[in-house]
């Protein structure tokens, strides 16, 4: 009997261990290896002959002075063009009358590459390049046209403090500049000149794009649960699910790109960016919602298409965030996600100019999550 009571008392404790278990420990969370980019990457120009080349050019004959002397006007003070050194960088400056810096041109330093992407594509006269102008006090403060020779090299153009609100005069210089440069240095104005690939060159990023590939077809599973895996395993799930909203709501402009673990809509002027989410990763809705370091402010309960969701905004109103719980409930793990958030516009650099989202992105924002909802998740559960 004794025996039988020990017995007993184990499958109870047993038991209770099991119910317990059951309870309190929450269930694994799922495990997704992280996605990698799938598209070959470009390859780069050799770099020690670019080097090479760019060595062996006399930059100062890049500063044409026939362009000059069509854009002098009636000033008959006498340029010269003054070669430098710095930084071990060869630059030229072409100064009238021995002082006023009109134009300037030098080699880019490898480290600013990443600001390329900051500036609209021009073609001067076949040659692509990047140009930038700089707005100040609600005008053209300064202007800049960057020629790419690799993907880490460059030959910038510059206005002098003497002629910094005439981009016009700079985009002459450069068009004649760039013609003098060997034809094996420049790209066409289609050329590959980056490592990013395809819509990735519009992401605005400070990666290389190595993390980035154009977004490809793929099959939006059916039911909550395998979207959300499938979009932990695979941003192009993720894309797909927001494809169509997007292209509808916010117009054919915007592509989309996989990266890990998002997907974003990019266009080529840069002046909104969009990510979208579709994952089992990441926090449940009500984490934003709760939001106990209280990073966001204007949080709002919301509902699209029946399915509870947050809505929120950074402090400084450049960004809003859509988070909403497929599973009909804001503290499972797992939601859809859209953010957007203005960009400074590409070719414009502007800091006084204040990024905050419109009140018809925030329309256009939430009719997508309207769609998307409504579209993949307006299921019985």
């Amino acid at each position: 009997m004794k025996f039988r009571r020990v017995i007993l008392g184990a499958v109870l404790v047993g038991l209770l261990a099991a119910c317990t278990d059951s309870v309190d420990t929450p269930p694994p969370r799922p495990q997704f290896s992280k996605w990698q980019p799938k598209q070959p990457r470009p390859a780069d120009r050799d770099e020690q002959a670019v080097g090479t080349a760019l060595t062996a050019l006399d930059f100062c004959t890049l500063l044409d002075l026939a362009v000059y002397e069509r854009r002098r006007g009636g000033d008959t003070r006498p340029v010269t063009r003054e070669p430098e050194l710095k930084d071990g960088k060869k630059w030229c400056t072409l100064y009238r009358d021995g002082y006023e810096d009109l134009v300037y041109v030098h080699d880019m330093d490898p480290g600013h590459t990443s600001l390329r992407d900051d500036g609209a594509v021009v073609d001067l006269g076949g040659v692509k390049a990047y140009q930038v102008e700089t707005h100040r006090e609600s005008g053209i403060a300064g202007c800049a046209i960057t020629v790419p020779v690799s993907f880490q090299r460059a030959v910038k153009f510059e206005l002098g403090m003497s002629r910094s609100k005439d981009c016009e005069l700079l985009r002459d210089f450069a068009t004649a500049g760039a013609a003098k440069l060997p034809r094996e240095l420049v790209y066409p104005p289609d050329g590959q000149d980056s490592g990013r690939v395809g819509a990735c060159a519009n992401w605005v990023s400070n990666s290389k794009g190595g993390d980035c590939d154009p977004a490809v077809d793929a099959q939006v599973p059916t039911g909550a649960e395998l979207i959300l895996a499938a979009g932990a395993a695979d941003p192009n799930v993720e894309c797909a699910v927001f494809r169509d909203a997007v292209k509808k709501t916010f117009g054919p402009d915007f592509a989309p790109i996989a990266t890990p673990g998002a997907c974003y809509f990019v266009e080529p002027l840069h002046r909104l960016q969009i990510e979208a989410g579709a994952t089992a990763n990441g926090g449940a809705p009500g984490e934003w919602l709760a939001d106990p370091n209280k990073t966001f402010k204007d949080h709002q309960r919301a509902s699209f298409s029946g399915n509870p969701g947050v809505a929120f905004r950074s402090k400084d109103d450049r960004e809003l965030s859509l988070y909403v719980s497929p599973l009909g409930n804001l503290d499972a793990r797992g939601h859809i996600r859209l953010r957007i958030s203005p960009q400074p516009e590409r070719g414009i650099d502007d800091w006084e100019r204040s990024k905050v989202v419109s009140a018809v992105d925030v329309a256009r924002a939430r009719a997508v999550m309207e769609l998307v909802m409504a579209t993949h998740f307006r299921v019985a559960r």
